[in-house]
């Protein structure tokens, strides 16, 4: 009997380390690696108020957990959850800034559109200035996210009908990196 036993508990010891060690917590460092917009024609035809842009960041995920670093716990209420990743950003997000290649709305070609621009993730009835993306603080609900997957840039005012452009976005980091891509054309109906 007593074997029985201690089979049984040997039985759930080794069954509880292997979930564990299946189940590792991993720690990441975040960085920003690139941009990209997909447009899938070479000038999109919109009209001012259907007019967005997906903005897709793209990072490089460094795994840097320790190899010392021990997640084995013998708590076996635990058994079948996994702890969270850790994710450690690189870096922090100090300007995004959209201009134009012609003028628009009085905005001279190369000058930032920023005052004219919105931001959302996804969320068309809550749009945030250009500036909440990259200086949360500045207002009180913070909803961004430290490492946004896209991100939609829209026209906070009307666009003369017949405009046609092209928008140059750029984004730097605290550790002094810069990423800029220009989207495909885009004509206002």
């Amino acid at each position: 009997m007593l074997k029985k036993i201690t089979y049984s508990f040997l039985f759930f010891l080794v069954l509880q380390l292997v979930l564990f060690s299946c189940c590792k917590a991993k720690t990441f460092l975040v960085n920003l690696q690139s941009l990209q917009i997909y447009n899938a024609e070479d000038i999109v035809v919109t009209t001012s108020e259907d007019f967005y842009v997906n903005l897709n960041l793209i990072y490089d995920y460094q795994d840097i957990t320790s190899a010392t670093q021990s997640n084995i716990n013998f708590n076996t209420a635990l058994a079948t959850t996994c702890p969270d990743n850790n994710y450690e950003y690189g870096s922090e997000f100090t300007n995004l800034n959209i201009t134009a290649n012609t003028t628009i709305n009085g905005i001279a070609a190369g000058e930032s559109l920023n005052d004219i621009m919105r931001f959302t993730f996804y969320d068309f009835e809550n749009l945030l200035e250009i500036n909440q993306f990259y200086n949360p603080e500045t207002y009180q609900a913070n909803i961004t996210s430290k490492a946004p997957d896209s991100i939609l840039l829209v026209f906070n005012e009307t666009i003369a009908s017949g405009s046609e452009f092209a928008l140059n976005i750029t984004i730097e980091t605290s550790n002094e990196a810069t990423f800029s891509v220009t989207t495909n054309n885009y004509v206002i109906e």
